[in-house]
């Protein structure tokens, strides 16, 4: 990861000392999200090695804290070893994934622990010795999921993505040659944030009907409430 800026001597913080040579690290943006005790907020993965990583974001923890990681299908433990000017960097707990795996937000199936090119040739090893292939991890099935779960779960994910929008919305409206050539760009982000609250806010009440019928933009509540179309 890049050291943070005011302090030279910090280095990557799986890299610090006593540690393997350093990891091969890329400079990246990818949406995340932290969770360190009861917070969980929205960051970016600005910087990122098998060993850890550095985040941006409006919410950090402090120096010692340790957090759980997510993006996508990847999670991973970790612990704060710097907090500086909106940005930290943490150690994973365990090597959970490659970069590029984390750049795709996905782990790489395995067969008996090998990845790539050596599960590849693991496999048809197998199949040349006639082994039986054990079945290999897919998507979720949802077994056992209910739909209220489910949709509790969508107003979850709703709320993170509004919150992902905001975070966006204010750092660009950061920069006034940004706010002078995009205002209206700007604009719709704001909109979209407030049409994702109302309907994360319509997915968790217990009247929906009710819920969409207080809906404060206009446009959005009549869409919502428009008559259904016969026969559909």
């Amino acid at each position: 990861m890049i050291d943070p800026p005011s302090d030279q001597s910090r280095s990557d913080p799986a890299d610090e000392q006593p540690a393997p040579p350093r990891q091969p690290r890329k400079n990246l943006m990818l949406a995340a999200s932290i969770e360190a005790g009861g917070l969980r907020a929205p960051v970016r993965i600005r910087n990122l090695s098998e060993g850890g990583a550095m985040l941006d974001g409006a919410a950090l923890p402090d120096v010692g804290a340790t957090l759980v990681l997510h993006r996508a299908e990847i999670d991973v433990g970790a612990t704060v070893v710097w907090r500086e000017a909106g940005r930290c960097g943490i150690r994973f707990n365990n090597v959970v994934a490659s970069v590029d795996e984390w750049v795709a937000g996905k782990c790489a199936p395995t067969f008996h622990g090998q990845h790539g090119q050596a599960r590849v040739d693991a496999i048809q090893s197998a199949v040349r010795a006639g082994a039986a292939l054990p079945s290999e991890p897919g998507a979720a099935t949802g077994a056992g999921l209910s739909a209220s779960e489910l949709e509790r779960r969508l107003g979850e994910e709703i709320d993170f993505v509004r919150r992902l929008i905001d975070g966006l919305g204010e750092e660009l409206s950061e920069d006034a040659g940004i706010v002078h050539r995009h205002l209206g760009a700007l604009q719709n982000l704001d909109r979209a944030s407030q049409v994702l609250e109302h309907i994360g806010a319509i997915l968790s009440a217990p009247d929906r009907i009710a819920a969409a019928q207080s809906v404060t933009m206009q446009e959005l509540r009549e869409r919502l409430l428009r008559k259904p179309i016969s026969g559909a």
